[in-house]
């Protein structure tokens, strides 16, 4: 059981990494032709205006709530932008209309409502604000945003790591390897120089 666990606990960092390695991919690559990544119902979205300051600043990530039906005023959610759907905007909601249920949304950054935020189908929402985060942002930022590909760099890195780490075990399963057949064939030696001395001491025995 202690062999299982320490083996366990020896992989579980590599598992870790792959999974964030695989998540960033994931992220960068959503976000490059313009998809939403999504996981468990939480799309992951990088801020690319300060319409939102100081509550939300350029350059976070932001995690949405995809699977939210019910808006309230003041609640910040993501849309696509009614008159370019391939847009994605982060803002509050200023109004909710109660006969219609047209939504009027304004960045916390701005003076006033733009003209294609004002009284627009909840169809057009993709989620509601969750959380932020500044330190993903940046990381997303230097990896995709500005053309830095050093992505593909981490990825070497991380595999040469664990190419290195294994390459050592390797080494080490072969050295307890080698000292096993060492020790094997020492038993085996000693074993044939005992039955040898037998031999003798019966021709001895026998020669009296």
């Amino acid at each position: 059981m202690k062999v299982i666990l320490r083996k366990i606990f020896y992989f579980l960092p590599f598992v870790f990494i792959a999974l964030a390695m695989i998540m960033m991919v994931h992220l960068g690559i959503s976000l490059k032709n313009k998809e939403i990544p999504s996981v468990f119902n939480r799309a992951i979205l990088f801020v690319i205006t300060p319409s939102m300051e100081d509550t939300i600043m350029e350059g976070d990530l932001i995690f949405i709530d995809t699977n939210e039906e019910e808006f309230f005023e003041g609640d910040i959610i993501s849309f696509r932008r009614p008159d370019q759907q391939e847009l994605i905007i982060t803002h509050r909601i200023e109004n909710i209309d109660p006969i219609t249920g047209l939504i009027t949304t304004k960045g916390d950054n701005n003076r006033e409502s733009e003209e294609w935020e004002v009284d627009f189908s909840q169809e057009f929402i993709i989620g509601k604000y969750i959380s932020k985060s500044g330190l993903l942002g940046s990381i997303y930022e230097v990896l995709f945003v500005n053309s830095i590909n050093l992505l593909f760099v981490l990825i070497t890195i991380v595999f040469l790591l664990i190419g290195v780490v294994e390459f050592k075990n390797i080494i080490k399963l072969l050295s307890k390897k080698k000292e096993a057949e060492l020790e094997e064939e020492k038993i085996k030696l000693i074993e044939e120089y005992k039955e040898k001395l037998k031999e003798e001491m019966k021709d001895d025995e026998w020669k009296r």
